[in-house]
């Protein structure tokens, strides 16, 4: 069955949509109905009742434990989706279902219900399991812990148990005691420029260790000042030696794609180091220094001149990776990577609920709260969500797609976000004297193949088909024709070779007084 244009009231509410319920509503309303509706996604996951693999049922009792909303798993569908029931199995076994949570993953709460189902004018049963999120990890007797990504599950790695119990307030990497000494091994300019800042706002006398004391950036052991991780991370001058992946990559690619192996070769490619603040201040002049500038014809027909992206967007992107990413994943740094047709943010470790890809503008959570605290004294956050709008908002004024945010399961869990240049309003990006050579009005008529193919013209002053088809990606035979009818058009001027697909036919730009009289544009 496909979308719901079903009169089946027992299966959804007039006005509901199925592809919305929570696991839970799936559960107030399971019957046959429902069962035979369903395809199995992120909430649903049915399994044979011919033969139960306890300890693989144990791994979804755990994905679903950790994964927000829960799930379902019923027992007695095929894969294909055919109801073939459970009577086959015995009582013990149903038993040992109903009880395998106590030994193989004991932190799990599932709830269980038969669901009567009729095969064959005969009265069966599925065996439905409900297992709701508990909002802490919950791992299986193996020390496995598994959560959901799409349809997918996913075993986590240490780093990644270790994110999860932190976003989850099991426990707060920031709040740990460091291997430091304070103040030798931090740089008092960052703490004095933030200790100011917050003396000035706040309107208190405090000395600079009263300060650090009262923003959990120090805590006071005995007659010892012993410096946190948020400190660290702050201010210290080499956080990379207990932290190895506080750095930021920002790489510059040739074209739309990393490429792999040999294919690999970023043409620019820069290591940031340091402590937060830092980073942002390199990692800003890095990236803007890789962004190009573009020209481009406006709705009126005008030239505009403004870099790839807004500078708000990359730069509260940046920001936000650095201040929200987890630093349990000691060892993966921050990735800038910008290609032909885009930018893309990843930063280590997934949403902190209840964040997620479809709330980033509304929900408000941070990882790193004491981090993200004294860096809004320092001036580089605004608490809350005005991030991610300004992001949007400034993608918005350049005509812009709006950014893209993503959460990944790679080397870990990532979250991406993705800033596009290639919206309808600016494809026309040139160079301003390639597009006065033909004319503005005719080289808005042009397709983005036609465009590839002049601007070589007018670069080399001439073409030949096989210039084109490598520069377009079409066919020779397609190529000739795009060549073709650009003569036609008055754009290009053919000199002919002696025979059919000789190297030496080719298409020279066209001068001025060549193109007084252009012929039809087909």
């Amino acid at each position: 069955m496909g979308q719901l244009d079903l009169p089946f009231e027992d299966v959804a509410v007039p006005g509901e949509n199925p592809a919305l319920w929570t696991p839970r509503d799936i559960w107030v309303r399971l019957n046959q109905r429902v069962l035979e509706f369903l395809k199995e996604d992120r909430r649903f996951e049915r399994k044979s009742g011919k033969r139960i693999d306890l300890d693989d049922l144990a791994t979804y009792y755990s994905t679903f434990s950790n994964t927000p909303d829960g799930g379902l798993i019923v027992l007695g569908i095929e894969n294909d989706g055919a109801i073939t029931g459970c009577s086959t199995l015995s009582i013990d076994q149903l038993n040992k279902v109903e009880s395998l949570h106590l030994n193989l993953c004991p932190a799990a709460k599932p709830d269980y219900r038969k669901v009567p189902v009729i095969i064959d004018g005969k009265q069966e049963f599925c065996f439905a399991i409900f297992v709701p999120y508990i909002g802490k990890l919950v791992e299986t007797n193996k020390q496995e812990a598994w959560v959901r990504y799409g349809e997918s599950r996913h075993r986590m790695s240490e780093e990644e148990k270790r994110d999860f119990r932190t976003t989850r307030q099991e426990l707060s990497f920031e709040l740990e005691p460091a291997p430091y000494e304070y103040p030798r091994d931090f740089d008092l300019r960052v703490i004095n420029d933030f200790c100011d800042a917050y003396r000035a706002r706040e309107g208190r006398q405090w000395s600079n260790e009263e300060v650090l004391l009262d923003r959990y950036l120090l805590r006071r052991e005995g007659d010892t000042l012993r410096p946190l991780n948020s400190l660290v991370l702050m201010a210290a001058k080499d956080p990379r030696l207990t932290i190895p992946g506080c750095r930021v990559r920002v790489q510059r690619f040739r074209g739309d794609v990393e490429g792999s192996g040999d294919s690999y070769d970023p043409a620019r490619d820069k290591y940031v180091e340091g402590n937060i603040v830092e980073i942002i201040t390199e990692a800003s002049a890095t990236i803007s220094d890789m962004i190009y500038d573009v020209t481009w014809l406006n709705t009126d027909g005008k030239f505009v001149t403004t870099p790839e992206y807004p500078q708000w967007a990359w730069f509260e992107s940046l920001v936000n990776a650095c201040v929200h990413r987890s630093y349990s994943f000691s060892g993966t740094e921050i990735f800038v990577k910008l290609f032909s047709d885009r930018m893309e943010i990843e930063s280590p470790g997934g949403f902190v609920p209840p964040v997620n890809e479809n709330t980033i503008y509304h929900a408000r959570s941070t990882r790193n709260y004491h981090l993200m605290d004294a860096l809004r004294y320092l001036g580089y956050v605004q608490m809350g969500r005005e991030g991610t709008r300004r992001i949007r908002d400034s993608m918005r004024d350049y005509n812009l797609p709006e950014p893209s945010f993503k959460q990944e399961a790679l080397h870990g869990v990532v979250v991406r976000v993705i800033l596009r240049n290639d919206h309808e309003s600016r494809k026309r990006a040139t160079d301003r004297d390639v597009a006065t050579h033909f004319g503005v009005d005719v080289w808005r008529t042009l397709q983005d193949h036609e465009i590839k193919i002049a601007a070589y013209a007018f670069r080399n002053g001439e073409i030949q088909v096989s210039e084109a088809q490598r520069i377009t990606g079409r066919t020779w035979g397609t190529s000739k024709k795009d060549l073709e009818r650009l003569t036609r058009r008055g754009l290009l001027v053919f000199i002919p070779g002696k025979y059919i697909r000789d190297p030496k036919a080719t298409y020279k730009l066209a001068t001025l007084p060549d193109r007084k009289l252009p012929g039809p544009q087909l």
